[in-house]
């Protein structure tokens, strides 16, 4: 695979719709605020509703664990966390270690996952109808490979 040209690099700098960190943000916050559309009937942010699936796979888990699976901080992340607490839709539960805290999902965010997944199938089912099943495929793995190259980073 060839690699991205120096001069490409320089040039992104002096044209801010080159740099790579603007056009991957710019396209999350779109995807974002069409998955924010999707929801809202459910009452749900895109946000709100990746914190319910990463519970509903991972089932009770600490915050520092979910934290780790969606790439966040634990400050943002328990901001976004107490808002579903006080819906009702994920409770503190126990851990073993008083300085561990563990989330999990009620029976009520489990009815909202439901509740909303059929809304966000449609939002998927419209982007990635927007690729086709190789620029999907390579995209994923172009994806998996950004995230590997900043791991590193903490």
């Amino acid at each position: 695979m060839a690699k991205v040209r120096a001069s490409s690099i320089e040039t992104s700098a002096l044209d801010p719709t080159a740099c790579f960190s603007y056009r991957l943000r710019r396209a999350a916050r779109l995807a974002a605020k069409h998955y924010d559309t999707a929801l809202k009937p459910v009452g749900l942010r895109n946000t709100q509703f990746t914190l319910l699936g990463a519970l509903d796979l991972l089932g009770e888990t600490s915050i520092g664990d979910l934290a780790d699976e969606l790439a966040t901080d634990a400050t943002t992340l328990n901001r976004n966390l107490e808002v579903l607490v006080r819906q009702g839709l994920i409770e503190n539960t126990l851990a073993d270690d008083a300085r561990v805290r563990k989330v999990r999902l009620t029976a009520a965010g489990t009815r909202k996952y439901a509740q909303a997944l059929p809304h966000w199938q449609q939002a998927q089912r419209h982007l990635l109808g927007t690729l086709d099943a190789k620029q999907w495929a390579a995209m994923q793995q172009q994806l998996g490979a950004i995230e590997s190259a900043c791991k590193d980073d903490f």
